[in-house]
């Protein structure tokens, strides 16, 4: 299979196709942006959480804001191994749209390269969290994206979604399930969930049916940036140095994700 090559992005494309998207998913969702402000003019890596399964709201939300005008700085967006897996067998344009498949090295030699990058450590367990769960950061331990930070030697972007485990009703992510049959190790793919969508009802896996997300309100959060200049590149191999900083963005996440979904209904969001 053809490999990556962030050089095919083309910004002009990824902004038509987010002046398309962003109205849509904005009005749909009942978006609210809070800290857009905090966006450098600089090289960055982004880190976010995302939910919802393949709807994943707030990543659509994110990169589309993003990609609606033109800034100082390109960003590019690593996806999933099976997702991109899938979009290059249905060619789809996912280099000239800037999606990559998620891993350090492409990561790294994007920043290098003069381009912002958004990761989401997470992967499908984040996608797929239970709806119990659903307003908790984890990263599952996936450490990576402190190491490219480092490396690179930019600041690290957090941007925070809250809504989008309420577009659907997930009952368990089937973590076992994946691990049992081989998933996890053959495919990375470390979730099989059990789960309820409109308007068909329940599902399990992640195949795909005809499905819609419900209008669950939305609330983003760009945090301010976590920079590294008292860091060299060589802490990417000091573990003591990657597990302090990545402890520090999950707390500062976690907080402002407490924040914003504190005293919200479910899909309705907040009343006042």
């Amino acid at each position: 299979m053809e490999e990556d090559n962030f050089e095919l992005f083309d910004p002009k494309k990824a902004q038509k196709l987010a002046q398309v998207v962003l109205p849509i998913a904005e009005t749909y969702h009942r978006a609210k942006w809070l800290g857009l402000e905090n966006i450098p003019d600089e090289v960055f890596l982004g880190v976010g959480n995302h939910t919802g399964m393949h709807f994943m709201p707030e990543s659509v939300l994110w990169v589309a804001k993003y990609q609606v005008k033109e800034r100082p700085v390109a960003m590019l967006t690593l996806i999933h191994h099976m997702t991109h897996r899938i979009a290059k067998l249905l060619n789809f344009p996912v280099n000239e749209l800037g999606l990559l498949e998620a891993n350090r090295q492409s990561a790294l030699d994007a920043l290098k390269a003069g381009y912002a990058v958004t990761v989401y450590p997470g992967g499908d367990r984040d996608v797929a969290r239970p709806f119990s769960d659903r307003n908790n950061i984890n990263f599952f331990d996936h450490l990576g994206y402190v190491k490219t930070a480092l490396k690179a030697q930019v600041p690290i972007l957090p941007i925070v979604g809250c809504g989008g485990g309420e577009t659907l009703f997930v009952l368990n992510s089937g973590e076992k399930f994946a691990e049992f049959t081989g998933l996890k190790k053959f495919a990375k793919v470390h979730t099989w969930p059990l789960y309820w969508s409109f308007p068909f009802g329940f599902h399990w896996g992640h195949f795909p049916h005809f499905e819609l997300p419900l209008p669950s309100q939305m609330t983003m959060s760009v945090l301010q940036p976590y920079y590294l200049n008292d860091h060299s590149p060589e802490d990417a191999e000091n573990p003591e140095v990657v597990s302090a900083i990545n402890e520090e963005i999950i707390y500062r996440m976690q907080k402002e994700l407490d924040r914003i979904s504190k005293g919200r209904l479910p899909v309705i969001g907040k009343l006042f």
